[in-house]
């Protein structure tokens, strides 16, 4: 009995990474963060969120904070020594943060050293949830940190560069993945050439080399094609305007299984307000005027099909 509910209690504190990226600016990551953050708060969860786009930091703002004096950039280049030293918290309850600071351009500059001490000290917070902001763009820093997540979500908008920009994170995530599980050197240098389109240098898509790596390794083939199967990784489509905007994410998803094979569960929509986008721009607290939004309720809805997955998150023990 004793030893069944030493298992209980190690089960109530293990926390769950969500990431949530995309491949282009202004999409609307760190809003959807701040909100799916406040909805599991809500729940009586211990919700923890992290700006990890430090080049342009702005997660803090979406609470009415003024620039926060320490942040993520501090642990990183050890001017503070403990991660739990830069947490602050964001007046709402069960909700807290650790700002992005300003004081740093990008991730894309973090050594390899600086990631995974981040990275591993990420997974050891005590946090029933914790969201990580990611910054744009597909730098190996920025998929390394999608990656460790249990969840990882990407947003787009209904725009054709968003889409486009979605699309390649998707591949530069799945190559990426295979980097990181793969050791063999023979294979890590076809991994490397990419997937491209066609010019004589790259594979022309995700399943040419998938049969490039079976010629050398028939069974490592059949197995990295089960395991990409497992991979949780999710979709939401923000500012839709339209029924067709509205209909882009499912088809997303299905081309994302048919080009990567990787399941992408789509979400759902997020709808553009303009009094959002108005409230957003006079910088008022987000718990002011999201409770009475449509979109609140959207991603409300969006929190309720977020169930917890342990599949994804990689061991970045070596490089």
């Amino acid at each position: 009995m004793a030893q069944e509910g030493l298992i209980k209690k190690r089960r109530t504190i293990e926390n769950h990474i969500l990431a949530i990226g995309g491949g282009k600016g202004g999409t609307g990551k760190s809003l959807i963060t701040a909100c799916l953050g406040i909805c599991l708060a809500d729940r009586g969860s211990e919700v923890l969120l992290i700006d990890a786009d430090l080049g342009t930091a702005n997660l803090h703002t979406f609470f009415g904070l003024e620039p926060p004096q320490i942040g993520l950039s501090d642990f990183i280049t050890r001017r503070k020594s403990s991660i739990d030293s830069i947490i602050i918290k964001t007046g709402i309850n069960n909700l807290k943060l650790i700002p992005g600071a300003q004081d740093m351009i990008g991730m894309a500059n973090l050594s390899y050293g600086q990631k995974i001490r981040t990275l591993n000290n990420i997974k050891k917070l005590n946090y029933r949830h914790i969201l990580i902001d990611l910054g744009p763009g597909t730098s190996f820093n920025t998929l390394d940190f999608f990656l460790i997540s249990h969840c990882g979500i990407l947003i787009t908008s209904p725009e054709p560069t968003s889409i486009e920009n979605t699309y390649h994170f998707m591949k530069s995530l799945f190559l990426r993945h295979l980097r990181k599980t793969i050791t063999q050197k023979a294979l890590k240098s076809l991994i490397d050439k990419g997937v491209g389109q066609g010019d004589g240098e790259k594979f022309d898509s995700v399943f040419d080399l998938l049969e490039a790596i079976e010629k050398i390794d028939p069974k490592l083939g059949d197995n990295i094609a089960c395991h990409l199967s497992t991979l949780d990784i999710k979709l939401i489509v923000n500012q839709a305007r339209t029924d067709r905007d509205r209909a882009i994410g499912q088809k997303m998803a299905i081309a994302a299984r048919k080009y990567f094979g990787i399941p992408i569960d789509f979400l759902g929509t997020v709808s553009y307000d303009t009094k959002v986008r108005k409230d957003l721009l006079q910088r008022k607290p987000i718990e002011a005027y999201f409770p009475h939004s449509e979109v609140f309720k959207e991603l409300a809805e969006i929190t309720q099909k977020i169930s917890p997955s342990y599949q994804l998150g990689l061991d970045f023990s070596v490089d």
